[in-house]
């Protein structure tokens, strides 16, 4: 077996296995993130409002989202972004939902996928190292 050859099985096995693997973590991955508020508006505002130079966050409506007692609570948001010429921008809240989720799979799909190439590219150095040629 030459050189290359073990370099590219190494790549290929991670690819495989970390391929796969990110059909777990992406979701889970998130998931994570949109639950940690202070990443969560940090990559919505990326989203929304791309250069801003100030976010303000009004919060508004909460209240029970069941007529369950114990249920769960919620509320709604509207940003207004202000950019650098003095312009105003107002985000509904429901964009600020639907792109916030968005950004932050986004980012855990780039993060792990990332990891993955990187992990590959270590295998492949390793599966090349380890390969004693014939000659």
């Amino acid at each position: 077996m030459k050189r290359w050859q073990g370099s590219c099985i190494g790549a290929v096995l991670v690819l495989l296995i970390g391929g796969a693997s990110m059909l777990f973590i992406v979701p889970v991955g998130g998931a994570m993130l949109v639950g940690i508020s202070p990443v969560f508006d940090k990559l919505t505002g990326w989203a929304v409002c791309p250069g801003a130079v100030s976010i303000s966050q009004d919060e508004y409506n909460f209240g029970p989202v069941t007529t369950s007692p114990s249920g769960i609570s919620g509320h709604q948001e509207e940003w207004t972004c202000t950019f650098e010429d003095g312009s105003q921008k107002v985000v509904p809240n429901e964009e600020i939902a639907l792109k916030g989720l968005g950004a932050s799979f986004t980012a855990a799909g780039v993060c792990s996928g990332m990891v993955v190439l990187l992990i590959a590219a270590l295998a492949a150095i390793l599966g090349a190292r380890l390969v004693k040629p014939k000659g």
